[in-house]
C-alpha cells in the first residue's frame, strides 16, 4: 500500500482559498462516503481545520486514486475548478507523508507552535473515517503511531511553551489596539471549542463585561454561565457588535454573518471609538471590506500567522529535537511496516533453505565416517552461518526499499524466484 496526503494549508495557500476548501463534520462524512464508494480498495482520512484542508490516502500500489485524481475528488467535493486549487496544493508519499503527518498532530507544522487544538481534530477527523468505514488496517494505526509521537513531543520538548493557541495570539492583537481592558466591552460570536478556548485566554485581561452570543441559545448561556460572562440573544448580534469595543468571531459558516453595508451606520453611532475585530473563522465570518470602515481594525487568521511567526523563531531549539523525534519515529514506522508486510515471506524463504541445508547434511553425514562429535557440530554451525549469510542482503533490501513503497515487490520477487507460497 502507498501512503500520500494532498492538501493545502496557511503556509499553501491564503485565506480565500483555504475557506472555499474547507469542510465541516457533514460534508466530511458525505465525501468520505464519496470516497469508499469510489475507491473501496483504499483508504481515507479527511482532516479540515481553520488552518488546512488534507486528504490522507492509503492505496494499493497500483490503485487509485493517485495524485491527479485525487485533486479532482477534492476539488469536485468542494465543488471547484481543479485548475483553481492545484497551484496551492501540497502532496507527499510514504516516508514524507508519514512525516508530514507526524509534524501535523505534533504541531510543528501549526501556525502557533505547541497549540493544543490540532491533537483533538486530528482524532476527530480519524473517529470520522472509521464511522464511515473508511481505514482499516493501515491509516488508523499510522495516526495512533501520530498520536504517540505527538505526546512524546510534548513531554520531551519546550515547543508547549508561550502560546498555546490562535486564539491566545489573537489577543495579542487586542493589546496593540487598547493599553487596559478594564473598560471594555468583549463580545464573543460562537460557542465552539475555538471560541472557548478564546474566552478563556480573553478572561485572563479582565475585561469590563463579556457578552457571549451564539445561533443555538442553550449553548450561549451553557458557556457564559461556565465562564461568567453574560449571554446575549444571536437575533440582537448588530446591536451587540455596536455596543462592544472587541468582538471575536468564530463560528462554522458557509458567508460572512457581517457585512460593510450592516454596520455602515455603527462608527458614527459609536463616536468613532476604535472597535477590534477578531475574525477566527474558516470560511471567514467577517466580511473584510468591514475594514475600511472609520475606526474598524479587522484582523482575520492570516493576520494571526506573523505573530505565530514570531514565537516559532523563538522555539527553533525546540523545533530542531522535535524534528529529530519525528524521524526517529518515521524510520521505526517504515521499519515495523515492513516487518509486517514481507516478514512472512522472509521467514517461508527461510525456512526453506533451512530445510535444503538440513537434507544436505543429511545427506552428507553419513560419508564423514572419519569426522567426530565435534566436527559435526562445525557443520552444523557453518551451514547455520550460510542460511543467515544468504538471507542478509534480500532482507536489507526489502527494509530499505520500504520507505519507498516497494517492499512488497521484492517480497513477490522472492515468492516468484523461489516458489514460496503465500503466507497470511
Amino acid at each position: 500500500m502507498r501512503i500520500a496526503v494532498v492538501g493545502c494549508n496557511h503556509h499553501s495557500a491564503p485565506v480565500h482559498v483555504r475557506e472555499r476548501m474547507a469542510f465541516g463534520a457533514g460534508p466530511a462524512s458525505d465525501a468520505l462516503e464519496d470516497f469508499v464508494q469510489r475507491y473501496p480498495d483504499s483508504e481515507a482520512v479527511l482532516l479540515s481545520t481553520c488552518n488546512r484542508t488534507e486528504l490522507y490516502i492509503a492505496r494499493p500500489l497500483h490503485g487509485a486514486p493517485r495524485l491527479p485524481e485525487s485533486v479532482q475528488w477534492l476539488a469536485r467535493q468542494r465543488s471547484l475548478p481543479p485548475e483553481e486549487i492545484s497551484a496551492h496544493l501540497y502532496h507527499y508519499e510514504q516516508s514524507e507523508a508519514v512525516e508530514h503527518l507526524f509534524r501535523v498532530v505534533s504541531s510543528l507544522d501549526s501556525m502557533v507552535l505547541g497549540e493544543s487544538q490540532i491533537l483533538g481534530q486530528t482524532k476527530q477527523a480519524l473517529a470520522l473515517a472509521e464511522e464511515r468505514s473508511a481505514v482499516r488496517s493501515l491509516l488508523g494505526p499510522l495516526f495512533r503511531k501520530a498520536f504517540s509521537v505527538a505526546k512524546e513531543l510534548h513531554q520531551t520538548t519546550a515547543i508547549g511553551e508561550g502560546h498555546l493557541s490562535v486564539g491566545s495570539v489573537a489577543l495579542d492583537f487586542a493589546g496593540q489596539i487598547f493599553s487596559s481592558f478594564t473598560d471594555k466591552t468583549a463580545l464573543m460570536i460562537g460557542a465552539g471549542e475555538m471560541g472557548e478556548l478564546t474566552l478563556a485566554h480573553l478572561l485572563t485581561k479582565n475585561p469590563k463585561r463579556v457578552w457571549v452570543t451564539n445561533r443555538t441559545w442553550a449553548r450561549a448561556e451553557e458557556l457564559a454561565e461556565k465562564h461568567h460572562a453574560e449571554a446575549k440573544p444571536f437575533e440582537n448580534l448588530i446591536e451587540w457588535v455596536a455596543s462592544a469595543d472587541i468582538v471575536i468571531a468564530s463560528v462554522g459558516v458557509s458567508e460572512p454573518l457581517l457585512t460593510k453595508s450592516q454596520l455602515q451606520h455603527v462608527p458614527a453611532a459609536r463616536r468613532f471609538r476604535p472597535l477590534l475585530l477578531l475574525d477566527l473563522g474558516i470560511p471567514r465570518n467577517l466580511a473584510p471590506e468591514l475594514s475600511e470602515l472609520e475606526s474598524f481594525f479587522l484582523y482575520n487568521i492570516d493576520d494571526l500567522q506573523r505573530v505565530g511567526d514570531e514565537h516559532r523563531r523563538g522555539r527553533q531549539r525546540s523545533i530542531a529535537q522535535g524534528e529529530r523525534v519525528i524521524e526517529a519515529h518515521v524510520a521505526e514506522f517504515f521499519q515495523d511496516r515492513a516487518r509486517r508486510e514481507v516478514g512472512p515471506t522472509v521467514a517461508a524463504l527461510r525456512g526453506q533453505i533451512q530445510e535444503i541445508m538440513q537434507r544436505e547434511y543429511e545427506w552428507a553425514t553419513p560419508k564423514l565416517k572419519s569426522a567426530d562429535e565435534p566436527d559435526r557440530k562445525v557443520i552444523e554451525q557453518m551451514l547455520h552461518r550460510a542460511v543467515n549469510k544468504i538471507l542478509h542482503t534480500p532482507t536489507r533490501v526489502i527494509n530499505n526499499k520500504a520507505s519507498e513503497g516497494r517492499a512488497q515487490i521484492y517480497a513477490d520477487a522472492l515468492k516468484r524466484l523461489f516458489d514460496l507460497p503465500d503466507q497470511q
